[in-house]
């Protein structure tokens, strides 16, 4: 189950998989993966373990999508290598989601009729040894990636998502920025625990904009909502906090700061070291408790991910920025070390 502007049929979409002793895996912003139905069969760490050559014992005959293409780039690239399988897309009439054009058949139809049709359509006895070796799977890498989130040494981003998840009250929303926020929130949040809503606007994926959309779902009274983002996207959109001290809005901003862009340093363009830092890391030194005070906003600056939980466990009170500072090549270090070691536990 992908990205979907309005959240999909969670609780048929289930009753689908159960049916066809299928492995649901939900992309966090699909709605599935904490949202108030049975998330028995659903997947939460796949982002993790199908990065190993192993996944490929994994490989499906048949791939029933419902919404956008997934976030993780390596769910993408697992089900681009499945060429034999069956991929089958259930969209609306004119929308074509499929950018590595892996589509075999197409349900057009929305998620919800389609869900239920299929459900109906659906019969005999299934056997439940595939379903049992990913629920294994997964389970073993979400356990050791929490294990090693909860005990990093230093202050590492994938526990953003963690002290998030811990502290927000059910019903609340988390608000994902793009560039790493939404990723980290793909590999590091778990499908257990209370209900929370999961959104983002992806639009083309860019940094901008992404305080005010905030703001904007908070106007909508939905209950609380936290934005995760970084310092440069928080930098393109400064003047956005000026709507929620217009507007008498609640906000908590979970500011991770490191200093610059950090997704770039997962692609080739950081072996480039005579130009990476300034064209590509792009680093920034802004005073952010300036801002906030400029906007009319809370700040508070933690010193360490102990207090995080702390913080967020206030009552909210207009907008207040949260922020936390990590240092960018400790921290790709960080997330690679997670990775592999729910990758092993995974497949051992």
């Amino acid at each position: 189950a992908g990205p979907e502007s309005g959240a999909l049929p969670a609780q048929v979409i289930a009753e689908l998989a159960e049916a066809l002793g299928a492995p649901l895996l939900a992309d966090p912003l699909s709605g599935l993966r904490t949202g108030p139905h049975d998330r028995t069969n659903i997947l939460d760490a796949y982002d993790a373990y199908l990065r190993d050559p192993r996944a490929g014992s994994l490989a499906p005959d048949c791939v029933l999508r419902f919404g956008a293409a997934p976030t993780s780039k390596a769910l993408n690239q697992f089900l681009a290598r499945a060429t034999d399988a069956a991929h089958v897309l259930c969209d609306l009439p004119g929308s074509n989601r499929d950018p590595d054009a892996l589509t075999t058949h197409r349900l057009t139809a929305d998620a919800r009729s389609a869900a239920v049709a299929l459900r109906e359509a659906v019969s005999g006895e299934r056997d439940g040894a595939w379903l049992d070796e990913w629920r294994e799977r997964d389970a073993r890498a979400r356990r050791a990636l929490d294990e090693y989130t909860l005990a990093a040494p230093d202050p590492f981003e994938g526990r953003a998502v963690a002290e998030l998840q811990r502290a927000l009250p059910a019903g609340a929303t988390i608000f994902a920025g793009n560039s790493m926020p939404v990723r980290d929130v793909d590999s590091f949040l778990a499908s257990d625990g209370k209900p929370l809503a999961v959104v983002s606007n992806r639009g083309a994926n860019g940094i901008d904009g992404v305080v005010s959309s905030s703001l904007g779902h908070a106007a909508a009274g939905l209950g609380p909502v936290a934005l995760l983002i970084g310092d440069l996207s928080l930098y393109h959109d400064l003047n956005g906090l000026w709507a929620g001290r217009r507007h008498g809005l609640d906000l908590t901003v979970l500011l991770v700061n490191n200093a610059g862009s950090a997704i770039f340093h997962y692609l080739p363009q950081a072996a480039h070291e005579h130009v990476f830092e300034e064209w590509f890391a792009t680093p920034s030194d802004i005073d952010f408790a300036a801002a906030a005070r400029a906007y009319g906003a809370g700040h508070c600056l933690l010193d360490d991910w102990n207090e995080l939980s702390e913080a967020l466990a206030r009552p909210e009170q207009g907008v207040r920025i949260v922020e936390i500072r990590t240092e960018r090549t400790r921290n790709v270090e960080m997330h690679r070390e997670a990775w592999a070691k729910a990758s092993e536990a995974a497949w051992t």
